[in-house]
């Protein structure tokens, strides 16, 4: 076995005691024990993470499938995902005029559930899907991303005192970046387990001594469809995986609150 995990490891690991010791000589931390004694702030980060690990899954996962099992061209690949960012930024927008009217834990709810509907739905896909089926989809989950941005934001740094508030922020976005990183290296390893019970049983048709020219293109032909649903299926595994993460986001939130007093 190899030693680099474990020296990646004890690299993270003494960064972080190094990041610690800098802080605590620091006289404007950012590591102020006050913030993270906040339920608002701790809730508020913990479904950023959450949060950021759906949204790699689905940036990841929509231009993959449609250059592999779908057999699309990247542009079409990019152009899927745009129907997702693209609705990201109106969601914001959405969630931040409707935050002093509904408050930040309705709007949070209802973008997680978006998310969660709209990651189900695109983990329903099937190797001929179209629009307008396709755009709806995509734009539901990516209207969910955008509607959270603007409440999460603001019970973190409602959470704050006027002096750290830009920590607070700051600490949003880092939870998210988090919350992608430890999500694409989950995908990534579960991909490949996942991958290997999906297709244990296939074989690839080596053509056979005096065998016929055409059964061995009927097994080729029998070998690919086999491996697409395998692949198929893998990422469906993948966006249900993203469905459940922004389903279990909604628990941290029930315990937000608009103000911190």
């Amino acid at each position: 076995d190899s030693a680099y995990p474990f020296l990646l490891a004890g690299g993270g690991v003494a960064l972080v005691a190094i990041l610690v010791l800098v802080e605590a000589k620091t006289c404007q931390s950012l590591l102020i024990p006050i913030l993270f004694r906040s339920w608002a702030f701790l809730s508020a980060n913990l479904t950023q993470i959450l949060v950021g690990v759906a949204l790699i899954i689905a940036m990841v996962t929509v231009p993959l499938m449609a250059n592999t099992v779908m057999g699309k061209s990247p542009l079409t690949g990019a152009l899927w995902l745009l129907r997702l960012t693209g609705a990201i930024p109106l969601g914001a927008v959405t969630g931040g005029l409707l935050l002093n009217r509904l408050g930040a834990r309705p709007i949070t709810v209802s973008g997680l559930a978006l998310v969660t509907i709209g990651m189900f739905l695109v983990g329903g896909w099937e190797l001929g899907v179209r629009d307008p089926v396709l755009t709806i989809h995509l734009v539901i989950t990516g209207f969910g991303f955008g509607l959270v941005i603007v409440p999460i934001t603001f019970c973190a740094v409602e959470a704050a005192r006027d002096d750290y508030r830009a920590t607070a922020a700051s600490w949003v976005m880092v939870s998210r970046m988090m919350g992608m990183t430890l999500g694409l290296a989950a995908l990534s390893s579960w991909g490949v387990s996942q991958f290997q019970v999906l297709t244990a049983g296939l074989e690839f048709p080596f053509a056979l001594p005096g065998e016929v020219a055409a059964l061995a293109e009927a097994r080729v032909v029998e070998y690919s469809i086999s491996l697409n649903n395998a692949i198929l299926e893998l990422f469906r595994r993948f966006f249900l995986a993203g469905s459940v993460a922004a389903l279990i986001a909604i628990l941290p939130v029930l315990i937000m609150r608009r103000r911190l007093k």
